[in-house]
């Protein structure tokens, strides 16, 4: 009995969904809020029900989607200590699935399971999966919103492009980014339109298509929009948003700054995601087309040896009709071990290069390939019309699982999206201050743009295994071209094998000595931080303060980043007040520039308000009715004017203690440059001062 490739295309999408839900969920009381975004978004846990305000300026950091869902997933029973990071979990897991089904729709069948491995296993979409932010949720949403915006223009459908809109408008409520299915829909579907589609639908109904999913987008955002009226309106989002737009001499630099965060948090498993997903897709692919049985003569009982290459030749050249009804499969076990070896070689040299670079390499192929010989547009065309004949003179004839595989919305379509959606993020992203997160939206084009490529080359070498199975031709010899190319490979894939002096590149090290990417790294150190600064506040407002430590690197022992997992694993012992002790206490903490440590603070049970300024003191100069504290961290030192204002209030404050902790990987580098971070491991160790208001 055969094994179905719909079988084989269910198991793997079921274990890389659940590869993924382990990566996602394992050891998740590791996590903490601690970014300064984070602190933000989960600010509507503590501070709207204190105070029955938003978090200062919280509408200019995002929409409030991703607070709403931390808000329901905190009211759900023993959900409440998870509440922040589940939004981003769920949505991960999600887009695993919207991915698959994209790069499926779009290129076929192969394509969907090579991009659910890659997003499974993605180090970078891990990471960011497990905090409490809004990028992964808004990625769920553009991809969404993209794939029912190109069905809509497939089936020419008013309702789908509707539903495209609305869900545009959900990622728009989540993230102020969220209307780029507008752009990315719009420019591939003119783009496709100039190439082949407007032998298909006309111009008119083509942009009425398009009006109808901005104008849906639009109507569903317009309750936030009508909200911000009241703060300055959107205008004054766009504007804090154009504050971080750099000039175009930055370009260059902020481009290298995102592709060295791609190299920093890439690690092991992004690696072997490549070669599962290049394994699962070529085994599928190859079981498809081993369904392809030989064509015989009609007279076939009367000449019983004329089965195989031979008698299919005599019988294309005799113009006699043929026959499917026989059980001998026709395609090749080498061609199976070259998707194989391919698999084994992704693996391998994504170790030597980085993953996202051989993600990128893949893409390029695939752009071309898929320009120069659309294979996978002509398997749709005949998916569509049912057509199993050979697609050429002397090649065997499709069957019906080799349709199944194709795309079920044209690929050219699919390309053009995706070639507008990468061109466009590639020179648009680098202009934007390169926090590491703002890679997702032209990650997700590489991402697509390399499982077309997959998709691309596993059809054209099985369309290629056909014609010569079916006329008992040899593969042509190589070209010198391709002989380099081969030579290459074979030298990237040996030196795999072979230690590396520290590179270079970036300023970053070779990955083959070491992985930074962390998925599991302890970010609870702000928290011990923050139980220790309450306590120290209590005590000193009490007048019995005793000064603590955090959980700190052993004098003597270098700072690395080991050192640092091993320093927080462990908490160091000291006396601590309960949290009924601490909210008992009258006093008030306030916190320049660290929303995380807000949040910290708050679940420690102190009274803790945000603040941009330094203007404390009561304007007598009196004493303070209750004890009051400011805190100050690594985020505050690097606000613009803080210093100077400093310098003209200092002596409104006395020094009370500083509390050291260790912020995670993610959090480190929106505060340094990855080069600055390879050469000071000691930034690891980052200080909060507490300070008294006189």
């Amino acid at each position: 009995m055969k094994i179905r490739p719909s079988l084989i295309e269910s198991a793997a999408i079921a274990g890389f969904f659940v590869l993924g839900l382990m990566l996602r969920t394992w050891h998740l009381d590791r996590e903490a809020v601690e970014h300064f975004d984070e602190g933000i978004y989960a600010s509507v846990l503590w501070h709207d029900g204190a105070f029955n305000a938003p978090y200062p300026a919280r509408d200019f950091y995002a929409p409030p989607m991703l607070s709403t869902a931390m808000e329901f997933f905190s009211v759900l029973p023993g959900l409440s200590l998870f509440a922040p990071f589940l939004p981003a979990i769920v949505s991960g897991l999600l887009s695993i699935l919207a991915l698959w089904w994209l790069a499926r729709a779009w290129f076929g069948r192969p394509a969907g399971i090579f991009i659910a491995a890659v997003v499974a296993l993605s180090d970078f979409h891990v990471i960011y999966s497990r905090m409490a932010m809004t990028d992964v949720p808004c990625l769920l949403w553009i991809i969404a919103s993209v794939y029912l915006g190109t069905l809509a223009v497939q089936k020419q459908s008013f309702l789908i492009a509707a539903m495209s809109g609305f869900v545009c408008g959900l990622a728009w409520w989540t993230k102020y980014t969220g209307w780029l299915p507008l752009a990315i829909v719009s420019s591939g579907t003119v783009l496709w339109w100039l190439w082949v589609g407007r032998k298909q639908i006309t111009a008119v109904r083509t942009l009425l298509l398009l009006a109808t999913i901005g104008g849906t987008a639009i109507l569903t955002f317009s309750p936030w929009w009508w909200h911000l009226q009241a703060q300055g309106g959107y205008a004054a989002v766009s504007a804090n948003h154009a504050s971080y737009i750099g000039n175009t001499s930055m370009w260059l630099q902020n481009l290298t700054a995102q592709l060295t965060f791609q190299f920093w948090l890439d690690g092991m498993f992004g690696a072997v995601s490549l070669g599962l997903g290049m394994a699962a897709a070529g085994i599928y692919r190859w079981l498809a087309a081993e369904c392809s049985t030989w064509n015989t003569l009609a007279a076939k009982a009367d000449r019983p040896d004329s089965v195989g290459p031979a008698a299919y030749a005599v019988n294309v050249s005799s113009g006699l009709p043929y026959s499917h009804a026989t059980d001998h499969s026709w395609i090749p076990l080498s061609l199976l071990l070259r998707f194989l070896m391919a698999a084994a070689a992704l693996t391998v040299i994504a170790l030597r290069i980085w993953t996202p670079l051989m993600l990128i390499c893949i893409s390029l192929g695939g752009f071309g390939g898929m320009f120069l010989w659309p294979v996978l547009n002509r398997l749709w065309q005949r998916s569509v019309a049912g057509d199993t004949s050979p697609t050429s003179d002397g090649s065997l004839p499709l069957c019906e699982a080799d349709l199944q595989s194709a795309a079920s919305i044209d690929p050219t379509l699919g390309l053009c999206t995706t070639l507008t959606w990468f061109v466009g993020l590639l020179l648009v992203t680098p202009l934007y201050h390169p926090y590491s997160r703002l890679f997702f939206p032209l990650l997700a084009a590489v991402w697509l743009a390399a499982a077309g490529g997959v998709g691309w080359w596993l059809e054209s070498n099985v369309s290629v295994a056909r014609r010569m199975v079916a006329t008992g031709s040899r593969p042509p010899s190589q070209t010198w071209g391709q002989r380099l190319v081969s030579i290459m490979l074979t030298a990237a894939v040996l030196s795999s094998f072979v230690g590396f002096d520290e590179a270079q590149n970036f300023g970053i090290l070779d990955p083959s000595q070491v992985f930074r990417s962390s998925l599991w790294q302890n970010r609870s150190s702000i928290t011990f931080a923050a139980a220790e600064l309450a306590d120290d506040c209590v005590l000193a407002a009490r007048g019995k303060l005793q000064v603590g430590a955090a959980p700190v690197v052993p004098i003597g022992e270098t700072i690395t980043p080991e050192a640092v997992l091993k320093a927080v694993s462990v908490p160091v012992e000291r006396a601590s007040l309960s949290e009924d002790e601490r909210r008992r206490e009258r006093l008030v903490v306030y916190v320049y520039g660290e929303p995380a440590l807000c949040f910290q603070l708050a679940a420690a049970g102190i009274v803790a308000v945000p603040v941009s300024h330094l203007n404390l003191s009561d304007p007598d100069g009196s004493e303070p009715d209750v004890p009051t504290f400011l805190v100050i961290g690594p985020n505050a030192k690097r606000t613009p004017g803080f210093w100077e204002e400093w310098m003209q209030r200092v002596d409104a404050f006395e020094s009370v203690t500083n509390v050291d902790y260790y912020p995670s990987e993610v959090t480190l580098l929106d505060l340094f440059s990855v080069k600055w971070r390879n050469l000071h491991d000691e930034v690891t160790l980052q200080t909060f001062e507490l300070h008294r208001v006189r």
